[in-house]
Order: structure tokens, then sequence, then C-alpha cells
């Protein structure tokens, strides 16, 4: 089969525009509204010839909490398949901050670590020392770990 080659795209063709600021104000104020934050403005701006959008308002402390972990979490979404970054002879495990354990496997950024040691926070986030990584993670919430197998109480399928 024949390929056709890459077509040409102009320089600054996929840079955003003044009306792509305006549209992603417009679905940021209907997604944050769904969350329960209602903003003061949200506007397209122009800061040194770059479209922008400009956020002002304010928000309850419970959905700051709640939007910043659910951004957290995104950000460090690993960039694998979970079923990739498994390590052998573990199983997937939802845990919150405070289930997390020492040895269990922690997918992130496109790896996963083992936690070699942890410190809580106080409140429902812990501090998460990792083999291989050199800065602490701190998990604000629910995550995905693989504790090793023989951790579980229940037989598992051969």
């Amino acid at each position: 089969m024949p390929t056709s080659p890459l077509p040409h795209v102009p320089p600054g063709f996929n840079e955003p525009t003044e009306e792509d600021a305006a549209a992603a104000a417009v679905r940021l104020v209907r997604a944050l509204r769904g969350c329960g934050v209602f903003l003061e403005q949200v506007v397209p701006r122009v800061v040194s010839g770059r479209p922008v959008v400009a956020v002002r308002g304010r928000m309850n402390v419970g959905t700051a909490e709640r939007l910043a972990a659910g951004l957290e979490s995104l950000a460090h979404r690993p960039a694998k398949p979970l079923e990739e970054l498994r390590p052998g002879g573990t199983l997937p495990l939802e845990v919150r901050p405070a289930e997390v354990k020492v040895g269990d496997y922690l997918p992130l950024d496109g790896g996963c670590y083992r936690i070699r040691n942890m410190r809580g926070t106080g409140g429902s986030s812990r501090i998460l020392e990792l083999e291989g990584r050199r800065q602490p993670w701190i998990m604000t919430g629910p995550r995905t770990v693989f504790r090793p197998a023989d951790q579980f109480q229940f037989p598992l399928p051969t």
C-alpha cells in the first residue's frame, strides 16, 4: 500500500488563537460550575501577544482541595497503560492515602515506583518516598497502586 507524504503545516498554524481562548474560557466556566465552582470572571485575554484565559474568583476550601487533587492526578497520570506498568507478582488496588503501605508500587509519570517510606501530613494525605525517584510525592486522594499478591487474604487464581 503506497504511503502519502505528510501535508505541509505552515509555522504557527497550530498556535492557539483568540477564538480558541474564548472557547476554552466557556468550557472552563461550564466544567467548574459542574464542580460547584462559581467564578467572578473567566475571559480570554492576550498577554505578550499570546492568547490566554484569565480567571478570577473564589471557591470554598473543600472544592479547592477536590479540584487540586483531580488536577494533580491528571498531571501525574502514567503515560503507559497500568497493566504495562504492573510489577510481576502484584495486583492493582485502589487505595486512599490512609490505606497506602510501604512496599506498594505507585504508577507515576510513565514508571512504577516502590514506596520505601512515608509520613502523614495531617488530614487525608501522605508524603511518599519512592525508590528511584528523588522528589517525594504527595498523595492527596485515591490512587491505584500495585500491592504484592502475598499481602491479600484470599486465594489467587492459578
